[in-house]
């Protein structure tokens, strides 16, 4: 958890294209090249909809079925989980709300938003920068993207960290149904008390037959977990920043440098170390590797970002770097669709963190941060930090 890139490297090292692994209990190929993770993830005979494929996927299983974590099926039919014509229906009903002009437009509330939050820490004192900054920020957000009340925007950031990095069957369970009934909860009070917001439109398209039950609900879940994920950057950022005093002196001299420096933090700290499996519709060739049809096959970000066929010195932070191509929020027709929230997100609060607390520095050394654990996700438990 702390540092993966030794055996993520051992696996691009390796002269095999594609790896057998046991992740989370079930057996799969592991995809970590660049060029290839890239043709994994646009090609559309590679499903996501692991639920309609449910028998052939139990076969992979390594671990006794009780000891498997089982989502509920109602939240894997939102956009995250389909392909296709469905994929693309439930898409089509998010697209207007993250396209650049739409997000834009929340520039000056996400300002407000960064400040207020950054105000309330202590002044030369240790602040935790996830905790208190790129959690609260990421949850408000996508709360008022979605119109969810102030009461109800509490817990469901920790049902979220309990899906993708909860340490029992038991945990990822019960934050699974905890979101889940929770967008049965705000479906019923947007019917009740409609608004300018998302949640309201989906609701709408529901009720104009655009989407089923299972469909409104996942989907709105899908929103609330994938929200959240803009705050892994902004806690990876500051790490690394303040980690790195000469990218940092460069950002500081020059705000410019602030965009490219979020695509170098994506990279180099890829949010997702490994994205949710697929399952092989059609036999796959991978230089000499034969995957049959009816395998799972996970691509690796963390190890694609860092092949040294692709980005030269790629374990080296450079905020100047040419990250074009960068897998961090995927690639292909399930590319994130919140990518340009994230970016905003994360541009935003490192700006603002940077220009209230420019002298601050870690309150421990790299090596001993705390990351979360979990087989997919990258990202840290806490980051503390002396602000000045």
């Amino acid at each position: 958890m702390r540092d993966p890139y030794p055996v993520l490297r051992t696996l691009l090292d390796d002269e095999r294209a594609a790896l057998p692994t046991v992740l989370n209990g079930f057996r799969m190929w592991v995809v970590t090249r660049h060029a290839d993770s890239r043709r994994v993830l646009s090609d559309r005979t590679f499903e996501k909809d692991i639920a309609s494929h449910i028998r052939e996927v139990a076969a992979h299983s390594m671990v006794r079925p009780d000891r498997a974590a089982k989502l509920p099926r109602a939240i894997r039919r939102g956009v995250l989980d389909r392909d296709g014509a469905d994929h693309r229906r439930l898409r089509d009903l998010l697209s207007d709300d993250f396209r650049p002009p739409s997000v834009e437009r929340l520039r000056a509330r996400v300002e407000q938003l960064s400040d207020a939050l950054l105000g309330d820490l202590p002044a030369r004192a240790v602040a935790d920068i996830v905790g208190q900054l790129a959690r609260p920020l990421a949850t408000a957000v996508v709360s008022e993207l979605l119109g969810v009340p102030a009461e109800d925007r509490h817990e469901f950031p920790d049902w979220e960290n309990a899906i993708f990095t909860g340490t029992s069957p038991e945990e990822v369970e019960q934050g699974g149904r905890s979101i889940l009934a929770l967008c049965g909860r705000l479906i019923e009070l947007k019917r009740a008390e409609p608004g300018d917001d998302l949640l309201t439109r989906l609701v709408v398209a529901h009720d104009q037959g655009k989407l089923d039950d299972d469909e409104l609900a996942s989907t709105v879940a899908n929103v609330l977990i994938g929200g959240m994920e803009a705050s892994t950057p902004i806690g990876s950022g500051v790490a690394l920043l303040l980690s790195h005093r000469d990218q940092l002196a460069r950002v500081l001299e020059d705000p410019t440098m602030l965009p490219p420096c979020v695509e170098e933090i994506l990279r180099y700290e890829s949010p997702f170390r490994i994205f949710a499996p697929r399952f092989s519709g059609e036999p796959l060739e991978l230089e000499g590797v034969t995957i049959p049809r009816g395998e799972l096959i996970a691509v690796c970000p963390a190890a694609a970002n860092r092949d040294p066929r692709h980005y030269p010195d790629p374990d080296a932070f450079e905020i100047d770097r040419r990250t074009l191509g960068h897998l961090a929020f995927g690639h292909g027709p399930h590319h994130c669709i919140g990518i340009h929230l994230a970016r905003l997100e994360a541009s935003i609060a490192l700006q603002r963190f940077l220009e209230r607390f420019p002298d601050s520095r870690l309150a421990v050394r790299w090596e001993d941060l705390s990351w979360r654990p979990g087989a997919f996700m990258r990202r840290l438990d806490s980051l503390p930090v002396v602000l000045g």
